[in-house]
């Protein structure tokens, strides 16, 4: 029997304030220069992503906030800062570039591990498999990379940060996949009890 129930591929995130998003498109530039071949992500469309859905049915959506909702209950409004940068999955072998995040890091983890929890035992989803790893991706390796400037770059890079910003809610969002990239919309928030 076909399935015909509306799916939506979602997400649920912490969004960043402008001057963060700027501090990283500026940062981009700054890697640009060393000539790396990368799609770069667009300020936009950054975000700290707590967990990926994948595609939901729409009927579940109302159950997703309530596991939001239930997850924030007792976290406090917290800061954090973005921090250096990385690559996944190794240096010889790099295809993501990141900047790390510090700060009140222990919060959000209990966060994440809340959310999952929930998400898994109430709603049925995998668990993500390895630690949770907060982090903002600034681009996906299009050419490899020589392992020797790879190095250089995450030297060059390792003492930068960005302001400290205030992380005060959770958000889900739809991700639609087009052409030009993932445009993502707001769906819902849950926000910490002040």
């Amino acid at each position: 029997m076909k399935n015909d129930t509306p799916h939506i591929r979602s997400f649920i995130a912490i969004s960043l304030p402008n001057r963060i998003n700027k501090w990283l498109q500026d940062l981009q530039t700054q890697l640009k220069k060393s000539g790396i071949k990368a799609s770069w992500q667009r300020p936009a469309t950054m975000h700290l992503t707590i967990t990926f859905l994948g595609n939901v049915r729409l009927r579940e959506i109302e159950r997703i906030k309530n596991a939001m909702t239930q997850a924030v209950e007792g976290i406090p409004i917290h800061t954090m800062y973005a921090s250096g940068i990385g690559v996944f999955p190794s240096i010889k072998n790099a295809r993501v570039i990141w900047s790390g995040t510090k700060g009140q890091t222990d919060v959000l983890e209990k966060l994440a591990t809340r959310l999952e929890d929930t998400l898994t035992r109430d709603l049925g989803f995998k668990r993500e498999p390895g630690k949770f790893f907060p982090h903002l991706t600034l681009a996906r390796i299009k050419k490899p990379v020589c392992a020797k400037t790879m190095a250089r770059l995450l030297q060059a890079f390792k003492n930068i940060r960005s302001d400290d910003f205030s992380i005060s809610e959770i958000t889900l969002y739809q991700s639609k996949l087009t052409s030009s990239g993932a445009v993502h919309k707001f769906l819902f928030s849950a926000p910490f009890k002040r």
